[in-house]
């Protein structure tokens, strides 16, 4: 008998979990300590101190079991856990800086963890990977397609959210190809193409760059650590993170390396309809921004 789909993702996020506990162990942490910690430094970067109930909706765990992981952490100094000033019966949780430390380092080694993960795919960025990372999306995806009321199958409309996701991974392999020959991951040209085109505090840098579902806090993180030892960024005495003048030549190159390439991908399409789809395209990105918000 052949092993179900259900079985075979219950096997990967079991031998995820316990790579994740094996490698952050030497920490303190465990797989669910580090997400929560990973969770909570992507909140602090952005000036959140949230509720532990908040906390626990953004994880997507237990309030209780949140509960029990915030004390543990408290226990080993990474978080503190003060009353809520606005209600004495909420606390609200928040990093203390060896949690800083910690997380950072935890996210260091969760991201070669990932690596090696997707190595028989061909690695974090490679086409197979982006193109699981779809499959996982449309099975995680609990939304019932409706319009004007009732129920419609999103794949008997003419363009629907499959050709978007084609196209987008499609465009980003081209990406990523380039980025590969430069050395360099996609978080660590998001990272470096906010450093070039405009320095900034670390934590701003960070929020500006990271992107739901695309990029997270943790990786950017971690690339601004890989792009300041390869010497394309630096940081001031105040903080601020700005590309380099190694890190402009090689911002430039690969811009005007991925201008030539646009200009191929379009070539011989109308201008009226790029910019049909171009409306369109921006239409989609407000209205599943705001979908998102309302699904918390």
């Amino acid at each position: 008998m052949e092993a179900t789909t259900g079985f075979l993702l219950w096997r990967v996020s079991t031998k995820w979990r316990a790579a994740v506990d094996r490698a952050v162990a030497p920490l303190g942490l465990t797989h669910a300590q580090f997400s929560l910690l990973g969770a909570l430094s992507g909140l602090s970067r952005s000036g959140q101190r949230p509720r532990q109930r908040e906390l626990a909706e953004h994880t997507g765990l237990e309030p209780i079991f949140v509960s029990k992981l915030a004390r543990a952490l408290e226990k080993s100094g990474l978080v503190e856990r003060p009353t809520d000033p606005d209600d004495p019966r909420a606390v609200r949780v928040t990093l203390t800086e060896h949690g800083q430390r910690i997380a950072m380092e935890a996210a260091g080694l969760v991201h070669e963890l990932h690596t090696q993960l997707t190595a028989p795919l061909g690695g974090p960025e490679a086409p197979r990977t982006l193109e699981l990372c779809e499959i996982l999306l449309d099975l995680l995806d609990e939304t019932p397609a409706t319009q004007h009321g009732r129920n419609e199958d999103p794949m008997t409309r003419t363009f629907n959210g499959r050709d978007i996701n084609e196209a987008a991974v499609a465009t980003r392999e081209v990406l990523t190809t380039l980025l590969a020959k430069a050395g360099l991951s996609f978080a660590e040209w998001a990272a470096l193409r906010a450093a070039a085109e405009r320095p900034a505090v670390r934590a701003d840098l960070v929020a500006d760059v990271v992107r739901p579902g695309m990029v997270l806090d943790v990786e950017i993180e971690h690339a601004l650590h890989q792009l300041e030892e390869g010497g394309l960024v630096q940081s001031t005495d105040e903080e601020e993170v700005g590309a380099t003048a190694k890190g402009i030549e090689l911002f430039e190159r690969i811009t005007s390396e991925s201008a030539h390439v646009g200009d191929q991908l379009f070539e011989g399409i109308d201008e009226a309809e790029i910019q049909v789809a171009q409306r369109v395209l921006r239409q989609v990105t407000q209205r599943a921004t705001k979908v998102r918000a309302q699904l918390g």
